[in-house]
């Protein structure tokens, strides 16, 4: 795969806005935005959040913003070069050098907006919505899209990628009022992902995901009082976001869920750790504050406890982010995809799903090119509770070094893309699909195959605003009518395509492929038997 390099590291850009976080203007194009709506009640350092008293509601400019304490690892800056040098020819890749660069990478200087009080949601509400609530006028109250953001769970914010004016507007062309957008930050990191024995003695797991459960609470008390229905609300979420809704949906066992609807974008692989292993962690964690317990830490100045994240986070080894959601006995009761394959979800959600064609190749880990042995212990490393043969039943037999064309890839670096393809995304996507599917519930695909077509380079077309740098248009029209039509009616728009009406996936696994001057319904590559072998065993 050979790219301009200018459009690989403008999309490269655009995917690292999510953690600059820096939010766009807000224009007047017909919406009223009620900005940093607080959820939560404050100082509730690595406990569970707790609804505010009385109300604490307001309209705000957006001059104060607040994100959560946040970082990413430094690998992911290696990780960007490599798929630089991939998508433009560049190979091999020169690891040293890429290292070297690493060390010389000064660290971007403090947001001054990160506050461990940043429980806080936007809502966005169409005049004609608040209009019709204020007249009296009767009538359908409004469908409620509440956006997820991802960034490995350690990273992002509400408003990382702008504004989702245009999808409001898409929900508009059919005269109606149009959707409302609801986005909240979510605790990141040690804040919101800290686990193990340890702290769960004094503490609660799962944090971040207790905070979004709560902000899906809060819409379903509260959206009513802007025009919206709670009964018609639908989830939406990429990377990590996406992730997200899996939890919820496998969250308690399968009990009911504060959403109809479902959008997945790139929905990851969830790596959990065991409890050793998130004790390890959380006595890391200690150690770098220099304290013996958690409630010490918990009487730490916030400072000090944002800069041992950041160190944490910067040092996680390579594909991994330090913190995730974890089984903690309560919330996530088990595996994910163990649990899906169970029936043990909240079923009759109905799913709109989508994968880039390259996800993979911002995990590639460069070591582990045409070396099985790092591969091996890499997988080992992420899953060591999975048996070493099954790994080396994975790479040996189904993923086996052979170029001439008999399997889909024909080098090193391809097979490699393939792999981290189907083992960091296509097998989760594909279990939540086939099971929702198999109990009876719509299900809907696309597949983003512009290039580079690597993980995140899809967001820039979800918000698309007309100015965004190097996004073909009529790409950007189909994704946000897809998304406005399924959020309103659970049946994705077919008005920006010349096909005819949206197929659902279905027992053909049909697909819509997305690519510029080209998006034709075919049958995923993605459902196969690496894919259902990835999800039988993690």
């Amino acid at each position: 795969m050979t790219l301009n390099g200018a459009l690989v590291l403008t999309t490269l850009a655009c995917i690292a806005q999510a953690t600059t976080g820096r939010s766009l203007p807000t224009v007047d194009l017909g919406y009223e935005v009620h900005r940093a709506i607080s959820y939560n009640v404050r100082s509730l350092r690595f406990s569970a959040p707790v609804p505010p008293r009385g109300v604490k509601s307001g309209i705000q400019d957006g001059s104060v913003g607040k994100i959560c304490p946040q970082q990413s690892p430094d690998w992911t800056l290696i990780a960007t070069q490599f798929v630089t040098a991939w998508a433009t020819g560049q190979l091999p890749f020169n690891l040293t050098e890429a290292e070297v660069n690493l060390k010389n990478t000064p660290q971007p200087p403090p947001d001054p907006r990160t506050t461990e009080d940043c429980l806080v949601l936007d809502v966005i509400v169409p005049k004609a919505v608040l209009e019709r609530k204020s007249s009296g006028i009767s009538g359908r109250k409004a469908p409620v899209v509440v956006w997820i953001y991802g960034g490995g769970y350690v990273s992002g914010s509400k408003e990382s990628w702008g504004s989702p004016n245009e999808i409001i507007s898409a929900s508009q062309e059919d005269g109606s009022d149009g959707i409302i957008w609801v986005a909240m930050n979510y605790r990141l990191g040690v804040f919101g992902f800290l686990a193990g024995p340890s702290l769960q003695a004094n503490g609660t797991a799962n944090a971040g995901l207790h905070d979004q459960r709560l902000a899906l609470q809060w819409v379903q008390e509260n959206i009513v009082k802007f025009g919206g229905d709670p009964e018609n609300v639908t989830v939406m979420g990429q990377s990590a976001g996406a992730g997200s809704i899996m939890f919820h949906l496998i969250s308690q066992g399968g009990q009911p869920v504060p959403f109809k609807r479902a959008i997945t974008q790139s929905i990851p692989l969830s790596i959990i750790t065991d409890p050793s292993q998130q004790e390890s962690n959380f006595q890391e964690f200690l150690s770098i504050l220099n304290v013996t317990s958690l409630q010490k830490a918990r009487q730490l100045p916030s400072n000090v406890l944002v800069a041992a994240n950041s160190k944490q986070i910067r040092a996680a080894p390579y594909d991994q982010f330090a913190f995730n959601p974890s089984v903690d006995g309560d919330l996530i009761p088990g595996a994910p995809t163990q649990l899906l394959l169970g029936g043990s979800f909240t079923q009759g959600i109905e799913l709109l799903s989508s994968h880039a064609s390259y996800e993979g190749a911002l995990f590639v880990n460069p070591q582990t090119i045409g070396n099985d042995t790092a591969l091996l212990q890499e997988f080992q490393r992420l899953f060591p509770l999975v048996p070493k043969e099954k790994f080396i039943f994975m790479v040996e037999s189904l993923y086996p070094s052979i170029y001439n064309g008999s399997y889909p890839y024909t080098s090193d670096v391809e097979r490699a893309v393939l792999m981290m393809n189907e083992f960091f995304f296509a097998a989760a996507q594909q279990t939540l699909l086939q099971e929702t599917i198999y109990h009876g519930t719509a299900v809907y695909a696309y597949e983003f195959a512009v290039p580079p077509a690597i993980h995140g380079s899809d967001i820039p077309y979800t918000f698309y605003n007309g100015l965004t740098p190097n996004v073909d248009a009529s790409v950007a029209v189909i994704i946000q009518h897809a998304i406005a039509a399924f959020a309103k009616n659970g049946v994705p728009d077919k008005k920006p395509l010349s096909m005819g009406s949206w197929p659902r996936y279905g027992s053909n696994a049909t697909t819509l492929n997305l690519n510029v001057n080209s998006s034709v319904f075919y049958s995923d590559i993605t459902w196969n038997n690496r894919t259902k072998s990835w999800a039988g065993i993690l």
